[in-house]
């Protein structure tokens, strides 16, 4: 999955919405629903002290028997009255308003202003217009069963809202007078009284209050985001960006490079040990730069000493090598004559333990002429084109007679014709040695399989033998120079180590490459490529 990268100031960020976001959110919504339930608190107050207000205005009625109203009055018209009972006085006719009648006139006037609006409701209504709806039937139901003190909703009517409030009517002895039929007893509840708060501007009021609480919080919420995150970059992301551009400075290599943070906080501190340390390195690389300057001086005196004393060395090699050919060359004749006047059989043995040396002495001047001629880069080459699956052939032939004497099968199947431009007498070297090597490492009565490859621009030759291997700790080295591996199984190791340090050089003058391949005790595949044509 791959790893999503913020830079620190958008985590910042993130951070303070995530905490600040819910936090206010949480503190402004509990704020709203508290208005609200606030509000609901104060319709209900007001339902109750208008209803305790009505009840004690009924309760005064009841207690003085009734009122009289002037029936000429305007506030006794298009009043139903069911019981006749009136009074002719010297003013005029009286009718008595019971307190039924009084609390439906009350709310007959307080219905005309829009104020409020309160109803009897009975379950035994005398006036028809007492009959409880749905709810107040409900409300009078537990009012006595379950004795409760009041009962409310909000509900809608006529396209409006109201708070519908009612609290229990109870039977008392003022009311049997009028109501004679009833089976009550006194403190029975006889109805109840119904209330109508128009609640439409309080909902309205609830409405905007909220949507200014999600005004004044999302503001808030901007604004305390907007701030924090200005406190942040100041505070933080500022000096956090200056320690990173001195730091990439630095790592540029200018150690001159300082912070300059002025906040007087920790972050001041970390820029002046952030300064020690510049300074320190610049110091530092001060000093490794004398010590590198004074170790280069000695070291280029060193090598100038040592590409003396090599040059030296190598014309030493060169002319020992050169001199020691005629006195060998010398000795050589001299064993040829003695070979042919020396009958004795002890004496030739000896004769032949002089000649065997020989040859490896004179083989070892050779390899050590031929090395530091290519060494000193003063060997003449002769390169042409020529036959390399011939060239191979022809070595393979000339030293077959040295692999019959341990018993050994040379194997080289003759390809085609494979023109190489190629200097024939280093190559040929090249050859003898590798074969020879293989003879010499190879167990008796084994296989030396020689194959070449080509492509359309190089040709590889390969000579694999069946013998000890070569340890894979040598493998590396046995190019270089004087370097030598164990050449029996006996763990012992012979040569001088020039044969193949020859035979790359040579592989490598051509533009080839030379390489080996072991399995320990096994076998080893010697490699070496060449370019058909020289660039």
């Amino acid at each position: 999955m791959k790893r999503l990268h913020l830079s620190l100031q958008i985590k910042f960020l993130l951070s303070i919405i995530l905490i600040i976001v819910p936090v206010l959110g949480i503190i402004f919504t509990w704020t709203g629903i508290q208005n609200e339930q606030q509000a609901k608190e104060q319709v209900l107050t007001q339902a109750r002290v208008l209803s305790r207000q009505v009840i004690l205005t009924r309760q005064w009625i009841t207690d003085c028997g009734g009122i009289m109203v002037p029936l000429e009055s305007k506030g006794a018209q298009n009043t139903t009255c069911f019981i006749d009972d009136r009074l002719h006085t010297s003013r005029g006719w009286y009718q008595r308003f019971t307190p039924a009648m009084v609390t439906r006139k009350l709310s007959q006037y307080s219905l005309n202003q829009d104020l409020y609006g309160f109803r009897l409701a009975s379950l035994t209504p005398l006036n028809p217009e007492n009959t409880p709806d749905s709810f107040e039937q409900k409300a009078l139901n537990n009012f006595t069963q379950q004795k409760l003190d009041e009962l409310f909703r909000f509900e809608k009517r006529d396209g409006k809202h109201y708070f519908h409030y009612i609290v229990p009517l109870y039977m008392e002895k003022g009311c049997l007078n009028c109501h004679k039929t009833t089976k009550e007893s006194p403190n029975a509840v006889r109805g109840g009284l119904s209330i109508f708060l128009p609640i439409d501007q309080m909902s309205l009021s609830i409405k905007n209050n909220h949507l200014k609480l999600a005004v004044y919080g999302t503001s808030l919420i901007l604004l305390t985001i907007f701030t924090l995150f200005i406190l942040m970059r100041r505070v933080v992301i500022k000096p956090l960006h200056e320690l990173e551009k001195m730091t990439s400075e630095i790592g540029r290599g200018n150690l001159d490079a300082r912070v300059h943070i002025n906040t007087g906080d920790e972050f001041e501190k970390l820029g002046l040990a952030f300064n020690h340390m510049a300074l320190r390195l610049s110091k530092g690389r001060e000093f490794l730069e004398e010590k590198i300057a004074q170790a280069t001086r000695e070291l280029s005196e060193a090598n100038q000493e040592l590409k003396t004393l090599d040059q030296l060395k190598s014309d030493f090699l060169a002319n020992m090598s050169h001199e020691l050919r005629s006195p060998l060359t010398v000795i050589r004749g001299g064993i040829d004559y003695l070979n042919r006047k020396i009958k004795i059989e002890d004496n030739r043995n000896y004769l032949n333990i002089i000649d065997k040396n020989l040859t490896r002495l004179i083989h070892l001047v050779s390899d050590m002429f031929d090395f530091t001629k290519i060494e000193a880069k003063k060997i003449d080459w002769s390169f042409e084109h020529e036959n390399l699956t011939l060239l191979i052939y022809e070595v393979t032939e000339i030293i077959r007679p040295l692999a019959i004497e341990k018993k050994i099968e040379l194997i080289y199947e003759k390809p085609g014709d494979i023109i190489v431009e190629f200097d024939l007498e280093r190559i040929e070297q090249v050859l003898v040695n590798l074969i020879e090597n293989a003879i010499k490492f190879s167990d008796h009565k084994t296989i030396i399989r020689i194959n070449v490859q080509q492509d359309s621009e190089s040709v590889t030759v390969s000579i694999k033998d069946q013998g000890i291997g070569i340890p894979e700790k040598n493998i590396e080295s046995i190019f270089d120079k004087f370097s030598t591996a164990p050449s029996g199984r006996d763990g012992k190791t012979e040569g001088t180590g020039l044969g193949l340090a020859i035979c790359k050089a040579i592989v490598e003058a051509h533009g080839g490459k030379i390489w080996a391949e072991s399995i320990s005790g096994v076998s080893s595949t010697f490699y070496f490529t060449l370019p058909k044509k020289r660039s």
